[in-house]
Parts: structure tokens; sequence; C-alpha cells
């Protein structure tokens, strides 16, 4: 007799950077701690699937109650076997009447992707296809405005704070700039994020990838863009994302300034996507001006990417999933996405601390993260952890 989803719980966890992490081109400081939505959906077999409920949480006019709400009506008394749809020993799509649940809640085929794998004993990457690779390069995404932490020292911050990446074991690292978007004057923001990367270049040395993030802070000022192409051309940029918004004559003009400042740099964009592919950025890839696309990997789920990674079949655009904002549970989602695409660059590592969960088939080195052997997603529960910590804060709604 199949299993059923039996309860579902919430509980809010606070995951806590290594260091205060500064603004980006358009949000204020990010400080030291960050939330995770932990979702628990538990069957009648003893099993458990793990999710992130932090789309649902971040978007207007949504609640904890409405949260829980949501689960008990569409997911407590959901047969397993009818989460996902498997053949062969490999997921073909959304179950029996989950289609609907998933394309509005796509970050729930996470929690049936590991329940599924810990009911029938094997790993959510034999689910996705298996395997491809087992060693994940990752890049410290932390290299926010450190320099408005500390104007004394300025972009020699962000040098420092490189540096000490590099010691750390990383091999990559993303730049966050757009400064003269909102926080500096066009022009002297522009100066700033070039004087942050070439900074970090001399810190870092030659051997180690640098990323550059404007989060579209350069949105009407191309002519800055292309100075700043111009003043980090001997920075050998790895790749430059989100300089300005989706739109087809402004990254037309990218190109341009790529092939005479950063021949070898990719383009890549999508993060903001949240239905995708939706018709702007299916314009920049059918026109063949990004290299890379970003659409979140827990937000947009296992299954979500699956049928990403389907529609850029034939195309050169390779998968670089966002995962800002979603703690030690992207750690682990992240990682498992990219043994199994065959089109993967890199992982976007928050570096932040160890808790509540074990993870036993994940381990980091020399810039990659090394993914072992394990059932579902290989994301478990510190009982003792959860017992002194979180579990007065969970809340559990049943069938009924």
């Amino acid at each position: 007799m199949a299993s059923t989803i039996t309860s579902a719980s919430v509980t809010h966890i606070p995951v806590w950077f290594r260091k205060e992490v500064g603004k980006n081109a358009y949000a204020d400081n990010i400080g030291l701690c960050r939330s995770e939505w932990l979702v628990r959906l538990k069957s009648d077999s003893g099993h458990e699937g793990l999710t992130l409920a932090n789309r649902f949480m971040n978007a207007p006019g949504n609640s904890f109650g409405s949260l829980l709400e949501m689960l008990q009506d569409r997911v407590v008394g959901v047969s397993v076997d009818d989460l996902l749809s498997v053949n062969g020993g490999v997921v073909s799509g959304p179950g029996s009447g989950t289609a609907s649940l998933y394309r509005d809640h796509p970050w729930l085929s996470n929690a049936a992707f590991d329940l599924v794998g810990h009911e029938t004993n094997v790993s959510a990457i034999e689910l996705l296809g298996g395997r491809v690779r087992s060693e994940i390069p990752a890049y410290d995404t932390t290299m926010y405005f450190q320099d408005f932490l500390d104007p004394e020292k300025g972009a020699a911050k962000c040098a420092e704070e490189a540096a000490e990446a590099k010691a750390a074991g990383y091999r990559q690292m993303k730049i966050k700039t757009g400064r003269g978007g909102r926080w500096m004057l066009p022009e002297d923001g522009m100066q700033r994020d070039a004087d942050v990367v070439n900074a970090i270049r001399g810190a870092v040395g030659p051997d180690f990838d640098l990323m550059t993030d404007a989060n579209f802070g350069y949105d009407g000022r191309l002519d800055l863009l292309e100075e700043f192409f111009r003043q980090t051309s001997d920075a050998n940029v790895f790749w430059f994302e989100e300089m300005v918004n989706a739109d087809v004559d402004d990254y037309k003009q990218i190109q341009e300034f790529r092939a005479k400042y950063a021949p070898n740099a990719l383009i890549v964009c999508g993060e903001v996507d949240r239905n995708p592919i939706s018709p702007e950025f299916q314009d920049l890839i059918d026109q063949e001006l990004i290299d890379g696309y970003q659409p979140d990997i827990v937000t947009h789920g296992l299954l979500g990417w699956m049928q990403i990674e389907r529609e850029l079949a034939g195309t050169d655009v390779r998968s670089v999933p966002h995962n800002f904002g979603n703690g030690r549970y992207g750690s682990v989602l992240g990682p498992l996405f990219g043994s199994v695409s065959k089109t993967f660059i890199s992982f976007e590592d928050e570096r932040q601390h160890d808790h509540t969960y074990t993870s036993d088939g994940f381990t980091f080195k020399d810039g990659k993260h090394i993914v072992g052997d394990f059932t579902g997603i290989g994301l478990g529960i510190n009982e003792e952890a959860w017992a002194r910590d979180h579990a007065k804060h969970e809340a559990v709604v049943s069938a009924r």
C-alpha cells in the first residue's frame, strides 16, 4: 500500500553569515542573518521530505498561517506515489494531480524528490537521471559593498575579504557592482566598482575566477558600463551578470563591449525571472545574447529546473542557478543539481555557518563541493539541535 503524507510543519530558522554582508545596487545592508522557512512533510511510513518556503513567505499578502493552511489543504493526504511521475527510475514530470500544485508552488517539488527518494531508498541524483560529475565548482557570493562598511579602507576592505576567501579554499568569487545605480553618483559609483574589481584581482592573483554582478545598477548608463568594461579589461572577469535589465538592444551593446574589452567573459542573467522562461529572457536566448541563465534553484525547484534545461536544449546557454537567500538548505540542493546538470557552471555559495542539518554526503575542498552518496536530497535534521533550538517553534498540521 502506498504511503501518504500525514503531516506538514513549518519552522522559522535563522541562518548566520560568517561576516556582515553589505549593500548591493538596490538593497540596503544584508547584515549577519537571514531566514529559512523550513517545511517538513512526513509520511505514514516514517520518512520525510524537506524544502524551503521562502518564496511563499516573501510574497506580498502571505503569512505563516496562510502557508500552513495551503499545506494542509493541498499537500497533507497526498499519496507519495502521486508526487512525481517516475519511469525507469527517473522522474519525467509531476505525478498524478500535482501539476497545478508545483505550478503554484514549484519549491514543493524539492520535498517531493526528497520524500520519494527516501521512500524508494534512492538518491535524488538517480531520480534526476544520474550524476555527470561529483566535484562542483563554487564561488563565494558574499562580496557585497563591503567598502561601505569600512569607508576608511574602501576598496582595500574588499581586497582583504577576498584574500580571506582564497585562504578558506575558494577559487572563485562574485563581486557586487552597480554602486552608481542608487548609493553613489553614477560616475563615482562606476569608478569605485572598477577600483574594487581591480583591487580584488591584485589580492587573489591570476588563478582565481572573478564574476561581477550589478543587479541592474547600470540601467540607462551604458556609457558608464562601457567604461567599467574598459577599466577592468586587465582583471580577466569570468562573467558579467545583470549589468542592466533584460533588453535586446542593451544586450547587443554589451556584446560589443565584451568583444572589445573582455572577449573570454560570459554574459549571464535571469535570477529575477519568476516564471521561466519568460518572453524577455527568451528573446535574449533566441538572439544568442547571453551565455548563462539564472532562475533560483530552490524557488523553481528540481522539477522546474528539469523543464528549464529541456527548453534550453539546443542552445549554447548554460545553467547557472541563483542561490542567494537559500541558507544551508541551498548549500545542498545547489551542488546536488550541479552533479546532474550537463551544462552547470558554478554554485553560488553563501558560506553560512552550519546549523540544524546533517549533510554527510557533501564536503568542500579546494574550491569545490564534492557530492557523495545518500538517499533523497542528502539533507537530514540534527535532532539534538532541533530539540534544543527549534522544536518549540515548529507548527504542525495534519488532515482536517
